[in-house]
């Protein structure tokens, strides 16, 4: 048995690449992670070109206990064994990279507690912070600048160290900023500010200067700080 962690990109359908696309036809089943009831950016791309395979959604609750997480995943998993055991190549796709920030590593901690000896592959994908960096028509850094990605849901302290080491900088889930600290660090600190909503999508948005950092509210948004 076989899980392919599989990278889409930001979900425009030209950037998703020919492997991950002969990845999931050539799969026995795909699973589907869902953050909610409704189809994901992973989800709704796939489909477009893989409607044949049996398919599954798995939630993946946006929560910060890990423990918790854990059994809602494991709980869903249990209930498909039957069907997953049936299937030599599963197909697991994410937006994104398969291996930045990625669901796809809740799913393999919980399948390894069914299947020890799964084995595992990864596809790799375009990177949100690639994605609007190219978007916004900027480099993310060049010759020896220090280049950060840093999640916005991390420790307040840990977010300024970070920001305080680097040249340049793309925060993921900046809608977790509450920091008024931060959001000051970043001002003074930075004279490039730029964020991109649904980078690469039909309703991208794109945010300069002190606008990028009022109104935060979209989960597929990207900070830019000092991108060339």
């Amino acid at each position: 048995m076989k899980i392919i962690i599989a990278g889409v990109g930001p979900g425009k359908n030209d950037l998703i690449s020919i492997a991950a696309l002969n990845a999931a036809k050539n799969s026995d089943l795909i699973l589907f992670p869902r953050s909610h009831d409704k189809p994901g950016v992973a989800e709704n791309l796939i489909l477009q070109y893989v409607s044949d395979k049996l398919f599954f959604t798995v939630l993946f609750p946006m929560i910060k206990d890990s423990k918790r997480r854990s059994e809602i995943i494991f709980e869903q998993l249990e209930k498909l064994k039957s069907k997953l055991q049936e299937a030599e190549k599963i197909f697991f796709p994410v937006i994104g990279d398969s291996t930045l920030y990625s669901t796809g590593a809740y799913l393999i901690e919980e399948l390894k507690k069914f299947f020890p000896e799964i084995e595992i592959e990864f596809i790799p994908g375009i990177s949100a912070h690639s994605a609007a960096c190219a978007c916004a028509k900027k480099f993310m850094a060049m010759s020896e600048e220090i280049f950060s990605v840093i999640p916005g849901t991390a420790e307040s302290k840990k977010i300024l160290s970070a920001l305080s080491s680097c040249g340049s900088a793309a925060i993921y889930k900046p809608t977790a900023l509450k920091n008024k600290e931060i959001f000051d660090f970043i001002k003074t600190k930075f004279p490039k500010i730029i964020r991109v909503d649904f980078a690469g999508l039909p309703n991208e948005k794109i945010f300069e200067g002190s606008q990028a950092l009022e109104n935060i509210n979209e989960y597929l948004s990207i900070l830019l700080l000092n991108v060339i």
